[in-house]
């Protein structure tokens, strides 16, 4: 068949397929909805600005070349953000069966003034003859075009790949499954497998099935939303669970998203969880020890906000980071939603009163490992301004960072949860023991009382650690008491956090927080007057003249237990079955690179968030995201590295790799 003929041309001088019975492109909005899907979908603009490697994106379907050229658009505009810097040079592997002509492509674009000059490139290095692979420079030869008529598994089978993948974006284009069921096949599927980098993403229009469950087998995370124009929904992912990597310990369960879960907690962790999960429309049932939430570590009257950081980017540096700015934007997002809670991005000052830690701001202003809005330091002068007191030392000082006043935070989040009438609070609940059903749900059970539920989260901070199953974990309770101490005309002007080797808080309800100790091993929450004494005598050590109080001052006293960690990282995730671990993995103790596709094996429904130690407030919001993408099969918002980082089968994988579990093969 002569191809001229399976195009046509509407009134308004749009492609219609004869072949396929559909259209190139919405005429009324093809630019802005494939920009929307693709450009957007794909944050193509961002990853062009921020890039450290260059781009490689993969289409399939060159159909009129709408999307390239969108993309020489972002491009073009990418550069014009980033200044005098040139952007990194892209490729752009896009494949065709059926391929327009030089004049009809042409005719076909017409309809698009607004993309005029890169038509005009296009056009003009378009082939007269579509055999084969066809290549094109555009923009100065910053980008490359290769198009290969081709069909699109064929065609990229024939792409080399290094190990760690060839594609970082791809758009998924061309017409419908429906209409075009021979490109989107099971082979199609496996060369995007191949191909993808970690952490690639994926775009398309359509949200049929039959796409969406390739792609989530093959390891995309997948996420459904919203679009204008014709076509009312899209499909974007991440490559983030690929089951050829070698590591399959890394890889976590795939669950149907539940119609409701069970929590265990009461806390920040929970809080964060729940109101996670209800946004993702899945009902909550929470079960509280206590006759109202907040009362554990969450009940302190106010809490530091920053995150922990050293010198140079390592692995926990770099998760709370990210903690770090999503806590401060989750944060943000409530209290615009109308639901207020005491707080105050009044900074942080780490006060550098010793000659080690003088030594230390000077390490991170010569490495310069983080942005100064993140961190910076400050000399003496500087600090007391900041601080509005007279600190007497310089220090590293954290902008965005301050105080919340806990408990409160955790009523709201619960509440802005509860609006959404997923939320059901139980309380006066003390689950001691869980158990599975043979249907793999659980019975939660508490004195003489249980409850059932299909899907269980554990929560529970310290009390995690006395709890069934979860006992197996390698976590650890640290007892920590806050003295609440009076305000007066001179402390009261503090307008900073300050830490030293404890902490100080601007005031709030005319109260100030110092401390806290730190006792391993301990479950003790009775408040102690010699750990106020200790709270006040370090703070006058560290930071002499500054403090105006004696132990007599002390307004109130809390003891609460913080749960901890060997590697001082948080645990999220799907409880491991450790001992199949130890069986399934056991050849790593004597080979660690020992390849295994084998996912981890788990205890089903079960999952777990706790570990979160003193760090509660910042880590939360992030480890809630993960956690309810491991739920509802969401993208995760971290890379597989820092998911591994943060999964609770980190340790018997570790144990196992340092030959600490006997081979049981």
């Amino acid at each position: 068949m002569n191809k001229d003929n399976q195009i046509s041309f509407g009134p308004d001088g749009a492609p219609f397929s004869e072949q396929f019975q559909d259209i190139y492109f919405d005429s009324n909005s093809g630019c802005q909805q494939s920009s929307a899907v693709f450009i957007q979908g794909n944050d193509i603009f961002n990853r062009l600005v921020q890039g450290q490697t260059p781009l490689t994106i993969a289409e399939t379907g060159f159909g009129s070349g709408l999307n390239f050229l969108l993309t020489l658009q972002v491009y073009q505009k990418a550069q014009q953000e980033r200044g005098k810097k040139p952007l990194l040079p892209l490729t752009f592997i896009s494949v065709e069966k059926y391929p327009l002509t030089k004049e009809q492509l042409k005719k076909s674009l017409a309809i698009l003034p607004e993309l005029a000059e890169y038509t005009r490139s296009l056009v003009e290095q378009y082939p007269e003859k579509c055999e084969q692979m066809w290549q094109g420079k555009f923009l100065d030869g910053q980008v490359t075009l290769q198009l290969y008529f081709d069909d699109a598994a064929s065609a990229f089978s024939g792409l080399k790949s290094k190990k760690s993948g060839l594609i970082d974006a791809w758009y998924l284009d061309g017409f419908s499954p429906r209409k075009n069921p021979d490109m989107w096949h099971p082979p199609l599927f496996e060369q995007i497998a191949r191909l993808s980098k970690e952490q690639a993403s994926v775009a398309t229009f359509t949200v049929a099935g039959l796409v969406r469950r390739q792609l989530a087998e093959i390891g995309f995370r997948l996420e459904k939303k919203a679009t204008g124009g014709k076509k009312k929904q899209m499909l974007t992912g991440i490559f983030q669970q690929g089951k050829n990597s070698g590591k399959g310990y890394r890889l976590r369960p795939g669950i149907s998203k539940p119609h409701q879960v069970g929590i265990i907690g009461g806390g920040i962790a929970s809080a964060c969880a729940a109101y996670a999960l209800t946004r993702l429309g899945v009902k909550v049932n929470l079960y509280c020890r206590d006759s109202a939430v907040a009362q554990g570590a969450s009940s302190n009257a106010i809490g530091a906000l920053y995150p922990l950081l050293h010198q140079q980017a390592d692995d926990i540096s770099l998760f709370y980071q990210q903690a770090f700015n999503r806590a401060r934007a989750l944060y943000r997002q409530v209290s615009d939603e109308g639901h207020e809670f005491p707080h105050q991005w009044c900074g942080l000052l780490e006060v550098s009163y010793k000659e080690s830690l003088q030594k230390r701001q000077q390490v991170f202003e010569q490495l310069k490992s983080w942005p100064k809005t993140l961190i910076h330091g400050v000399d003496a002068e500087k600090a007391n301004q900041l601080a509005g007191l007279d600190v007497g030392f310089g220090g590293l000082f954290m902008p965005g960072a301050g105080w919340i006043a806990p408990g409160e935070l955790v009523k709201t989040l619960f509440d802005a949860a509860q609006a959404t009438n997923r939320l059901k609070i139980k309380t006066d609940i003390n689950i001691d023991r869980i158990s599975q059903n043979e249907d793999l749900s659980w019975q939660l059970h508490s004195g003489q009382n249980s409850f059932h539920e299909k899907v269980l989260i554990i929560c529970g901070g310290a009390e995690s650690i006395k709890l069934n199953i979860s006992d197996q974990l390698p976590l650890s309770s640290v007892r920590g008491q806050v003295s609440s101490m009076p305000s007066n005309q001179n402390i009261g002007e503090l307008n900073t956090v300050l830490c030293h080797k404890g902490y100080l808080t601007p005031q709030h309800n005319n109260q100030h927080c110092i401390g806290a100790t730190f006792e391993k091993n301990s479950f003790d929450t009775d408040a102690r007057a010699e750990d106020d004494a200790y709270n006040l005598n370090m703070l006058d050590t560290c930071l002499p003249g500054l403090s105006p109080w004696s132990a007599e001052d002390v307004a109130a006293s809390k003891a609460r237990l913080r749960c901890m960690t060997p590697d001082h990282l948080p645990v999220v995730g799907p409880m491991p079955d450790i001992e199949a671990h130890k069986t399934l993995y056991a050849h790593l103790s004597k080979d660690k690179n020992w390849r295994y596709n084998q996912a981890a094996p788990v205890i089903d429904n079960l999952y777990l968030m706790t570990g979160l130690g003193a760090r509660g407030l910042c880590s939360a919001p992030l480890l809630a995201d993960i956690l309810a993408a491991d739920i509802c099969g969401t993208p995760y918002p971290v890379d597989t590295q820092m998911l591994f980082n943060l999964a609770p089968n980190r340790f018997v994988i570790r144990d196992l790799i340092k030959g600490k579990v006997k081979d049981k093969s």
